[in-house]
């Protein structure tokens, strides 16, 4: 039995996949903070939101469309099946830029008590299988 291919198992590692993704756009938004024209990316956390909704609504979770045969397919996307979108923050500066440091701090300060809790989750999940797997009265 794989446990990533269980559902709880593997919507906690999409879920913690997504995060990390997150925090690899915000670090590239907060490196090019000087960079003219820049603008910040992040992800679509509402995919998320609706690949939930699906999934427990009994929808079967996320299909992705291929179409192109080049496309990988939802096991190994590169991408980890994260939409990135284009958000612009709060400001833009004179060149162009839109990045304000403080609000991608906020945001990976957000994402790292997601991550955490997803961490924890995962965690408490292996320790239920392992009491499921222990003999009785050990």
């Amino acid at each position: 039995m794989d446990l990533a291919n269980t559902p709880f198992f593997g919507m906690l590692r999409q879920r913690l996949d997504q995060l990390s993704q997150r925090q690899q756009l915000i670090a590239e938004n907060i490196a090019n903070a000087s960079t003219p024209g820049y603008r910040p990316r992040d992800v679509d956390t509402a995919a998320f939101e609706r690949m939930l909704s699906s999934s427990s609504s009994g929808g079967g979770g996320i299909t992705l469309a291929r179409t192109n045969a080049g496309h990988m397919g939802s096991g190994g996307a590169a991408n980890g099946g994260v939409a990135v979108v284009t958000r612009d923050d709060s400001e833009t500066t004179i060149d162009g830029n839109a990045v304000v440091l403080e609000e991608q701090m906020a945001r990976a300060a957000e994402t790292r008590m997601q991550f955490e809790t997803g961490i924890a989750l995962y965690q408490k999940g292996l320790e239920l299988m392992r009491m499921a797997a222990r003999a009785p009265g050990r």
